[in-house]
Order: C-alpha cells, then sequence, then structure tokens
C-alpha cells in the first residue's frame, strides 16, 4: 500500500502510506521508480487532499512552508467547478468556491481546532477536539451540534465515509495519564465508532464497522471491505503511532487493533500484515 502524489511539474512521486515526506526524504532508501503493471493491480482507496501554502513569521521574520487537512468537493468536472473547507492561517474554517475564486471566511467560533474534514451528500463536515461538529452548507449556511450521548474518554477522533455512511471514530482511554504513556504496548486504549443520524444531527454509537478496514491517518482517512485486500481482517483499524515511540520508517511504527482482540499492537506482531507495507515495496523497478 502506498501514496502516489502529483506534483505541478508533472512527476508522481512515491510517499508512505502513513507519511507527508516523499520516498527520498530522510534517509528512505526508494529508487527512482516506475510500477511494473503487468505484475500488479493497481486500486484507487482514496485520495488525500492536503493545502499546501507559505506563511509569514514575524516572530523569526521568515516564511514558513506549511500543510493544512482540507475537506475537497468536487461540483462540476466539465468546468472544473469545486470547493474547498480549511483553517489554514485563518482564524476559523473558510470555504473557497472556484466560482468566486476566493477564500470566505465562516462565523464560527475561532482557534477551534479541527479533527478532521471531509464531505458527505453535498456538505462539509469538521469536528473539533471538544466534539463539536461543524456542518457547511454549500451556500455558506453553518449548523453545529455535539452529540447527544459524549464520551469524556476520547482522546482524538477521526471522521471518514465508508460506503454510503459518514463515521465518527474515538479514541479512548480511562485517564488522560494512560494516553501519555510512551510505551504503546502499556496503554489501555480502545475505539468507539459511530454514524452520523443525518435527521437527528447526531452520532448513534454501532458495535460493528460492516467487516471494514480503517485506514486512520492526519491528512487523509479512509476505510475498504477486507475483501478487497487480501490479508486484512474485518473490524480492524490501521493507524500511526501518535506518540513518537517508534521510528517513522520502521514497521513497529504502524499500528493496529482488532475489535475482536482489545487491544493494540505494532505491525511487527502481525505477519499476515507485512506484506502489504514492504518496505521498500516489491513492486517497484528502479529506474536509477
Amino acid at each position: 500500500m502506498f501514496k502516489l502524489q502529483a506534483k505541478e511539474n508533472g512527476e508522481v512521486v512515491l510517499h508512505s502510506l502513513f507519511l507527508r515526506r516523499n520516498s527520498s526524504a530522510y534517509g528512505c532508501l526508494y529508487p527512482s521508480l516506475s510500477i511494473d503493471l503487468l505484475n500488479c493491480q493497481i486500486f484507487e482507496l482514496a485520495q488525500e487532499h492536503v493545502a499546501c501554502y507559505s506563511e509569514w513569521f514575524e516572530l523569526f521574520e521568515c516564511i514558513s512552508k506549511c500543510e493544512e487537512r482540507i475537506g475537497f468537493m468536487g461540483l462540476n468536472r466539465e468546468k472544473n467547478e469545486y470547493m474547498i473547507l480549511g483553517k489554514l492561517s485563518f482564524n476559523g474554517l473558510a470555504m473557497y468556491r472556484s466560482v468566486d475564486n476566493r477564500w470566505t471566511e465562516l462565523e464560527i467560533t475561532p482557534d477551534s481546532f479541527f479533527e478532521g474534514i471531509v464531505p458527505f451528500k453535498g456538505k462539509f463536515y469538521a469536528i473539533d477536539r471538544t466534539g463539536k461538529t461543524t456542518v457547511v452548507d454549500p451556500t455558506l449556511e453553518v449548523n453545529t451540534f455535539q452529540r447527544s450521548r459524549p464520551c469524556d474518554k476520547t482522546r482524538k477522533r477521526w471522521l471518514l465515509m465508508t460506503g454510503d455512511k459518514l463515521i465518527l471514530v474515538e479514541m479512548c482511554t480511562k485517564s488522560r495519564y494512560d494516553f501519555h504513556i510512551p510505551n504503546i504496548r502499556e496503554k489501555k486504549i480502545w475505539f468507539e465508532i459511530s454514524e452520523l443520524n443525518e435527521e437527528r444531527n447526531d452520532w448513534d454509537q454501532v458495535e460493528d464497522m460492516d467487516g471494514r478496514v480503517l485506514f486512520l491517518e492526519h491528512y487523509c482517512t479512509f476505510s475498504c471491505l477486507a475483501t478487497e485486500i487480501p490479508g486484512f481482517r474485518a473490524n480492524s483499524i490501521i493507524f500511526m503511532d501518535l506518540w513518537g515511540g517508534s521510528n517513522s520508517y520502521e514497521l513497529e511504527s504502524i499500528l493496529v487493533y482488532e475489535f475482536n482482540e482489545k487491544g493494540v499492537r505494532s505491525l511487527r506482531d502481525k505477519l499476515e500484515y507485512i506484506e502489504l507495507f514492504p518496505f521498500p515495496p516489491g513492486w517497484v523497478i528502479s529506474n536509477g
């Protein structure tokens, strides 16, 4: 599994699935490459949209390159019309509409830290670290709601689409101390899954993920049926080490949570998964 980034100059760059750095950065030794299409099949599971921009920092008198997650929604493919929702350098959320060719700041509480922004059925949904969900219509109408049964054990949240449903994924611990323990094996972590109830503007907790595998990453979250990629187990979550306790380029940094086992393990402990995250990948052909 991998990511391909199309640059402005047309170059296609290979990325690790859970990292934004390209294949040659920081000592990662992927070669200049092409993909052998005769000996492999390629399935697109998701598209990642990230805003890359420069910002002036007055304190250090320098320009810093920034990257922020955004929500992207295509409107008219023939006319290349689209909308983007993101925070970027604004105080709160802002909407960019290609037909207007400008950003419009939304009237919402400033300084909110959004943990997920996704498009769903013609609207944008964003959730912040307090659990408040913000719904933004293409007309710039904004509504918010809190779930009727909030969980005080939630430490981090993700939003993603699974089929025709919008899913809220919450990482939980009994105490905040448990969440900050450096050793992942000692963490008492579990995940809770909820589906959006559009009629009630609420999140309904569910016990099953309909046989899917969830991939949770800072910039891109997605899912697939376990049957789509041989080797994955249904009702499992693949995510990156959030605590920096392992090397970002080693298999220990990729973690697995399976609902039937109720525990977190590294990819190194799941031998059947290792072939799905080869390092470097076996389907790469060196052009060097």
